[in-house]
């Protein structure tokens, strides 16, 4: 049996020694559990990331936690390489992998001049779209817009192509790290998708794109899929990792359980992805749990959700 666990698990067992009363007999047990010879337990590059965002605030403890998941892991690692169809099941040091994803850290430009820059400063080709005006009919748009004013600042006062790009390199990066702005967007985005539901003309185009009968109430997840950009699974992509990440997003979007970080998200979906290619995920994270739940359920994936208080459900199978 393989079985996943969440990073909040690790962490508790990591500490068990310092745990009382019936709090100790939970996680006693299921290390129990775990230690069990036929329970394959892997770590991810998911618990990497997480573990990375507490190194940047203290990294005082990382070395302990690395510690604790490679002795529980015996360094077993699921990851999702980039340009890989498939997962690779492998051995690989836990600490060398994740100071080779400290070192990537520095490799991301924080602005669109740095990006283009090579050396070359004001000479650099970017800078000839700053005198590429955009059309004045969309920029007198976007400055009576309140979240348009946000997410393109720069746009509204240059007006020029370059701003346009600018401010959306500056979007991505800050949805990322500005918490407050990634719930304004977030906020933002469920509120136009959920205004579809009361346009007909987008009703009939969604029921004949998906061939729905017409008494079905329309759902959350059927306006998302009419409207989302046609993207293209390349040949080496991995399909499975691109359906669990947008079904647990779109799941989020749905504002039940949804989380206000934009990187926590992102990473309990990895954690979602990789438990879907286990036995059993484990996590104490309630956000996490219930939208793993309803991504497999959606998928028809047969990987149980559990808490650490109900390993009953699964002590009986392992032998």
């Amino acid at each position: 049996m393989i079985i996943y666990l969440d990073l909040n698990i690790f962490d508790r067992i990591e500490k068990i020694d310092f745990l009382e009363g019936s709090d100790k007999d939970e996680y006693l047990q299921l290390l129990d559990l775990i230690s069990n010879d036929n329970i394959d337990l892997p770590y991810s590059n998911a618990h990497l990331n997480d573990l990375l965002r507490g190194w940047k605030k203290n990294p005082n403890y990382i070395n302990g936690h690395l510690t604790n998941i490679q002795k529980l892991t015996k360094d077993l690692c699921i990851c999702q390489y980039w340009g890989q169809k498939n997962v690779w099941w492998h051995k690989r040091d836990i600490f060398d992998f994740f100071n080779s994803k400290k070192d990537d850290l520095d490799i991301f430009d924080e602005t669109l001049d740095e990006m283009f820059d090579f050396g070359l400063g004001n000479n650099s080709p970017i800078h000839l779209t700053k005198k590429v005006p955009l059309p004045y009919e969309w920029v007198s748009k976007i400055k009576k817009d309140k979240f348009a004013q946000l997410m393109f600042p720069a746009t509204i006062q240059q007006s020029s192509l370059y701003s346009l790009f600018a401010d959306l390199y500056s979007f991505q990066i800050r949805l990322k790290s500005d918490y407050s702005f990634y719930k304004v967007f977030k906020a933002q985005l469920s509120k136009y998708i959920s205004s579809l539901k009361n346009n007909k003309d987008a009703i009939n185009y969604i029921r004949k794109n998906d061939q729905a009968p017409n008494h079905l109430k329309l759902d959350f997840f059927s306006i998302i899929d009419a409207y989302k950009p046609k993207s293209e699974i390349k040949e080496n992509d991995n399909e499975l990792y691109y359906m669990v990440i947008e079904t647990f997003y779109k799941f989020d979007l749905q504002g039940y359980k949804t989380d206000a970080n934009f990187n926590n998200m992102f990473d309990d979906g990895l954690h979602t992805f990789y438990a879907s290619h286990c036995d059993v995920f484990i996590t104490n994270d309630e956000r996490c749990k219930y939208k793993a739940e309803k991504t497999f359920e959606k998928l028809n994936i047969n990987t149980l959700v559990i808490k650490s208080n109900e390993i009953d459900k699964i002590s009986d199978l392992i032998t």
